[in-house]
């Protein structure tokens, strides 16, 4: 068996490629874990998977933690907290994702690099339209190209669409009760007729086309899959929850300034990246020659849409 690391493992995307990769014969999983003794961790051991300290900041710990491995799953957290601005958020970012990146660079054996990334808006827009948290992962992919040829000749992006679990469990995005009405409100920095771009079950997706990609192997280096299911208008995202919940939704556009004020950083965040996506929100056509589909993945039939995800978050949308 071959053996993959998988960064971020104890999470959301991390956690769920590790539960793939752990039930397919051709691939032992090592996962990757700032902290071994953590419940998650445990958890993942008594699972029967490797679990190996190894801290982002850390180039050395990586190195280490990478020996054999002939594949990587690279992952890095965008956390901008209140206190914090997106420029030093920005720049946390890119070091942790350049320290994955030279690590696995000094692997001898890494013949595969999946890294999740998401799509440039600074690039797209000419400079227009900025949202930090797309444009750092962008920009770590940037820096492998420059810096690490012989990496980025064997690296394939993965670029996750909006969550739906936004709607379940991130406060900016969940609908709130209407007080006197029985009617919940969708409350979002963007024009109703704007589309988003859904990456269904994304926790479910993100597993089978990253399972897919180290399946394909050379066929995906250098490509771009794009996980999203659903292309709908935000009036339209809102009539698919109602269908879900039996509740009435109604959607009202907000103001970038007035989410700010809300949200702070975190929903200026919000609002430049639904901005974004009204201008571009159509991912695929950005780099079409670069795009690897689900069809060429073999996952086509395999990953859940957004009406299947809410469905699955049902006992948490209202």
């Amino acid at each position: 068996m071959s053996v993959v690391c998988v960064l971020g493992a104890t999470g959301s995307q991390g956690g769920s490629v590790c539960a793939a990769l752990k039930r397919n014969p051709n691939w032992e999983v090592r996962a990757i874990t700032r902290n071994p003794n953590s419940a998650s961790a445990k958890r993942l051991v008594n699972e029967g998977v490797q679990v190996v300290s190894a801290d982002a900041d850390d180039e050395a710990s990586l190195v280490k933690a990478f020996e054999g491995a002939s594949a990587v799953f690279a992952l890095t957290n965008y956390n901008c907290g209140p206190q914090r601005q997106p420029r030093s958020c920005r720049r946390r970012g890119e070091k942790t994702a350049d320290n994955i990146a030279k690590a696995a660079a000094k692997t001898p054996t890494l013949k595969h690099y999946v890294m999740s990334s998401l799509p440039p808006a600074d690039v797209v827009s000419g400079g227009k339209l900025k949202v930090p948290h797309f444009d750092y992962k962008h920009a770590a992919y940037q820096w492998i190209e420059t810096n690490l040829p012989d990496l980025a000749a064997k690296t394939t992006m993965v670029w996750p669409g909006w969550y739906p679990t936004n709607m379940a469990h991130n406060p900016m995005m969940k609908l709130i009760p209407v007080p006197g009405s029985d009617a919940y409100m969708w409350a979002q920095p963007s024009r109703r007729d704007a589309v988003l771009p859904i990456a269904g079950d994304v926790q479910h997706n993100v597993e089978v086309v990253v399972e897919g990609i180290l399946e394909a192997g050379p066929k995906s280096y250098g490509k771009i899959a794009v996980i999203i299911t659903d292309y709908l208008k935000m009036s339209d995202a809102i009539e698919v929850w109602e269908s879900v919940t039996g509740k009435r939704g109604v959607y009202v556009e907000l103001s970038d300034d007035t989410v700010t004020k809300l949200w702070g950083v975190a929903g200026l965040e919000i609002a430049s990246q639904l901005r974004w996506s009204e201008a571009y929100p159509r991912w695929e056509e950005l780099f079409p020659d670069r795009v690897i589909t689900f069809e060429e993945l073999g996952v086509k039939d395999k990953v859940r849409n957004y009406r299947e995800a809410l469905e699955s978050l049902k006992d948490f949308l209202v």
